[in-house]
């Protein structure tokens, strides 16, 4: 015979400290440090995953919105394509590191806070303010991504390339895939 007493607790699991910005499966397009000829020669300060239009973008660690440049108000396709980003200043479990989250819409201001795992932001397909004729701008439909990086510090004017992968780690960009598959 058991006399002992049945206890009910509300039990909430603590949220991730580290989530990937995109929902599985995950295609990577373009990985860390590929080399590239853009009209100039660089190397890829994050990687690139395949998603469609529209497609969910999630924080990677409680940050907070530091940089949104999603307006979409430039007069070419191409500007508003490179100019269409937000990056969240996270604390991953202490570590300081800011993700650059690029081709992207969102309406989370600067200085708005965000959780692991919290929707900010949706995949975009950038046109020119200015084209009415276009229905799909500089993206196709086979094409779409999120441009994720990481880095140390925050990096002004050094979106998405830089000249070298020596520059690259003098930076501070880090390999995104290390790092979140890294459960330290």
């Amino acid at each position: 015979m058991c006399f002992g007493y049945l206890v009910s607790v509300a039990f909430t699991a603590p949220a991730p400290a580290k989530v990937w910005p995109a929902k599985t499966p995950l295609v990577i397009t373009q990985s860390f440090g590929s080399f590239g000829t853009y009209g100039f020669q660089s190397y890829h300060t994050g990687i690139d995953i395949a998603l469609p239009v529209n497609a969910n973008v999630f924080a990677i660690c409680d940050g907070v919105v530091f940089l949104n440049k999603t307006t979409n108000t430039y007069p070419t396709a191409f500007q508003n394509y490179f100019n269409s980003f937000v990056i969240i200043k996270h604390n991953c479990d202490g570590d300081q590191i800011f993700g650059y989250y690029g081709h992207v819409y969102s309406r989370f201001h600067e200085g708005w806070k965000v959780s692991a795992g919290q929707l900010f932001a949706n995949v975009i397909m950038s046109k020119a303010a200015t084209d009415t004729q276009s229905a799909t701008g500089v993206d196709q439909p086979d094409n779409t991504h999120l441009h994720f990086g990481l880095a140390r510090s925050y990096i002004r004017n050094q979106w998405g390339y830089a000249p070298s992968r020596r520059e690259m780690m003098r930076l501070g960009w880090i390999n995104p895939i290390t790092y979140l598959n890294n459960s330290d």
